[in-house]
This record gives C-alpha cells, sequence and structure tokens, in this order.
C-alpha cells in the first residue's frame, strides 16, 4: 500500500505557481538557534541496520518510554507491532483494523503516542481515518498497565474527530506530546488538488491545521480541555480554540527538537514544492498554504485572513519535484550519544526518490542541507528515549540509522 501518493489534480483546481510572494506578506523563519548548531550535513552520511523485516506498511515508530527497549512500529491497516531486542514480536501490541479506513493509499492508522507518564496513565493516544465516515479520529486506549504486552481494543475512548467528508487524501495524522504535556494534531487541509474548500486559512475549520489539546482534563463535555496558552484559547468558535498553527497542506510528520523544544513540520506540496518549516513552539504561525506553496506563489486569491494581508511564516528549506522526488517525509534532529558529531542534525525524507537529508542550523543563522544517504520509499521516522534514529519502510523494514563521518 502507497503511503502518499501524488493527486493527479483536477483541472481548475490546481493554480500554477508562476509570480512571487508580495513581500509584505511572507517573512522567512527566523533561525532557531539550537543547542548543537555547528554540524555540517555535508560532512556527515547515513548507512542503515536493518532491525525487523516483514511488516506490513509501516509509517511510524513510537516508544513509550518505559524502559522496556520496545518500539512500536504503526501499521496502516490498522495493528501496532512490536519489535524487542531485534526480534518482531508475533502478538500485536494494538489491532483496529476493523474500524480503519484503508481504501484509499492516504489513509489508515496513521500514528501513535504515548501519555507522557505512561508508567502512571498507561494510555495510548491513536490517529486513524474512521472507516464509518473517513473522518480523522484521535482516541485513546488504555493498557492494563505499562508492562502490558497488548492494548484492547474494547477500550477506546473517542477525543476529537476531524471531518473529512468529500475527499480520502490530505488526512495529516502525527500525534505528539509538547513539554508540558499538551497533545498537538496535525491535520490535511482535506484533500483534493490546491485546497478546493479554502481550509487551510479557515481558522474556524480544523483542516489544514496543528491542534493543541489537554487531553488530562475534560471541560464542556468533551474529552479534552483548551490548553490557556494556546493562540486563540479566547475565541467564540470551538474549533478556533483548538488551533496551534494554521495553512498546511498535509503536515504528514512533525516532531520537537528535544534540544530546544523547537517544532519541525515536513508540509507535503502540491505540485512543484516540498517543505520543511522549523519554529520556536508558541503558536499562531501561518505557514501559507494555499496562498503559497514553499517559497512560490500558488493562488495569488487567497494572501488575506480577514480582509488583511496574511502573515505568513516562510520554511527553512524546500526542494523540487526533480529528480523522482514527490512527497516529503518529515523526521527527527538527531540527539543521541552514540555518534556526537552528528548531534543536531534533522534528517527527513522524501518517500519517491528515496534521498535521505540531512539539514541543520547555522550557528551564524540559516541553515546549511545536504543529501545524506538514500533508502527506497522510506515512510516514516521514530526517535528512541535515548536520541537514536529510526526509519521504516514501504518494503517492510524498520531500520536503525548509522551515522559516519565523510
Amino acid at each position: 500500500m502507497r503511503v502518499l501518493s501524488r493527486l493527479s489534480v483536477a483541472a481548475g483546481l490546481a493554480v500554477a505557481a508562476a509570480t512571487a510572494l508580495p513581500a509584505t506578506t511572507m517573512t522567512e523563519a527566523a533561525p532557531v538557534a539550537a543547542a548543537h548548531a555547528n554540524v555540517n550535513p555535508s560532512a556527515v552520511h547515513v548507512s542503515f541496520h536493518r532491525v525487523v523485516s516483514g511488516l506490513s506498511g509501516p509509517v511510524f515508530v513510537a516508544t513509550a518510554n518505559d524502559g522496556s527497549g520496545r518500539l512500536f512500529v504503526v501499521q496502516q491497516n490498522g495493528v501496532v507491532r512490536v519489535a524487542k531486542n531485534g526480534r518482531l514480536l508475533a502478538k500485536s501490541y494494538l489491532d483496529i483494523s476493523g474500524r480503519v479506513a484503508t481504501g484509499y493509499d492516504e489513509q489508515g492508522l496513521l500514528s501513535i503516542a504515548f501519555h507522557p507518564k505512561f508508567a502512571k496513565h498507561p494510555f495510548v493516544y491513536v490517529a486513524y481515518t474512521r472507516s464509518s465516515d473517513n473522518a480523522l479520529q484521535v482516541s485513546r486506549f488504555r493498557a492494563s498497565s505499562a508492562k502490558a504486552t497488548s492494548v484492547p481494543a474494547s477500550s477506546e475512548r473517542r477525543i476529537i474527530s476531524v471531518p473529512h467528508p468529500q475527499q480520502l487524501n490530505h488526512n495529516g495524522g502525527q500525534l505528539l506530546f509538547d513539554s508540558t504535556g499538551r497533545l498537538l494534531i496535525t491535520t490535511g487541509d482535506g484533500g483534493g488538488g490546491g485546497d478546493p474548500f479554502d481550509n487551510a486559512r479557515n481558522l474556524h475549520r480544523l483542516n489544514g491545521k496543528i491542534l493543541r489539546i489537554n487531553i488530562d482534563r475534560r471541560c464542556s463535555g468533551r474529552q479534552y480541555c483548551i490548553p490557556k496558552a494556546n493562540p486563540f484559547a479566547g475565541a467564540k468558535n470551538a474549533n478556533k480554540r483548538t488551533i496551534f498553527d494554521f495553512g498546511l497542506r498535509n503536515p504528514w510528520r512533525a516532531s520537537f527538537d528535544r534540544s530546544d523544544g523547537s517544532l519541525w513540520i515536513g508540509d507535503v506540496g502540491q505540485d512543484a514544492w516540498e517543505e520543511i518549516d522549523h519554529v520556536r513552539a508558541r503558536g499562531g504561525k501561518d505557514f501559507g498554504w494555499s496562498c503559497r506553496e514553499g517559497r512560490a506563489s500558488y493562488n495569488s486569491g487567497r494572501c488575506t485572513l480577514g480582509g488583511k494581508p496574511r502573515h505568513m511564516t516562510g520554511p527553512v528549506q524546500v526542494y523540487s519535484h526533480g529528480s523522482g522526488r514527490c512527497a516529503v517525509i518529515g523526521g527527527y534532529a538527531y540527539h543521541g550519544s552514540a555518534y556526537r558529531f552528528a548531534r543536531g542534525l534533522y534528517v527527513y525524507a522524501d518517500y519517491c526518490g528515496g534521498q535521505i537529508y540531512g539539514l541543520a542550523p547555522k550557528a551564524g543563522g540559516g541553515y546549511r542541507n545536504a543529501q545524506i544517504g538514500s533508502l527506497s520509499n522510506p515512510t516514516g521516522f521514530g526517535e528512541s528515549p535515548s536520541g537514536e534514529l529510526y526509519v521504516v519502510t514501504g518494503g517492510g523494514d524498520l531500520l536503525h540509522l548509522v551515522f559516519h563521518r565523510r
């Protein structure tokens, strides 16, 4: 099953990228002063050590930070498998295949995240496309304990859902906890080509956003509360209160940099440009879709918000669809101890071309980028509690990244 297809855009939906954006509407993201900003991607090469094979459509790797050494591999078919000590365990950790929509290649079980205090609260949060109506569903499942070898599907408690009635693609679906224990959820723009429903800039809709909620409390009949620090926490509209960032197309993968808490986003592009965003996780950012794609103009009719020019945050890295490339797979900044010379290097990939890239902020400002390896059909990354990085492939492999000096 392909994970990130390149949509064949119907005539009339796409708007050609032809002109530069008005200078007053977009600002480049200020480089984030990462703790390890001196790594040079051109001086690093990566190889891969196979941990396990035989997976079925893996898309993400998660850990519970429980000291067990388990790697939890999310399969698109609705099953979570466990790899431990170089073996793929026969018993599934979670199986919700009966309630997951998988009819289109961007649907399925998309990611999981463990409660930050998993030993005390053995909750697993899951994002999947719902078979009943194709909505993006975020639910909580409860294990009997942190050491449990499986989680009952019957323990599901639905937290929040994002309607997705017209199209089947662009679901987003990354779950991640910030340093305060709040849950962030990435959502796609609702699908189709060119954001036909104009969702990404609409602050009353949940599509094309990063949402942020407090899952440790319930408020107003909902299974979550609105964090007071959300940028629109005081808004009258309930959807707007959940929004952390907006103006995204299909943020398939996002991660926090453990050195400084900054946020990395890999936003899958339309016809021409893929982008990486890197910002301080303060919220309120407009990343510009569908006024622009990458740094290029896309739809000049969508460069306003509430009748005023949009104040957009530009990407720190873009690349074109040349060399067989089609869809960015966002990854993680490396902060492990095994390869100290590579610390601070953000690793990401392209799904179709298989290029593995390293990106790093420079101490004096700006970013450096270089291809550091290649791999057939990378679909998602993962980070261990010790900071080591993993990647899964469409061929069913779970691989550990091994860094080398050039």
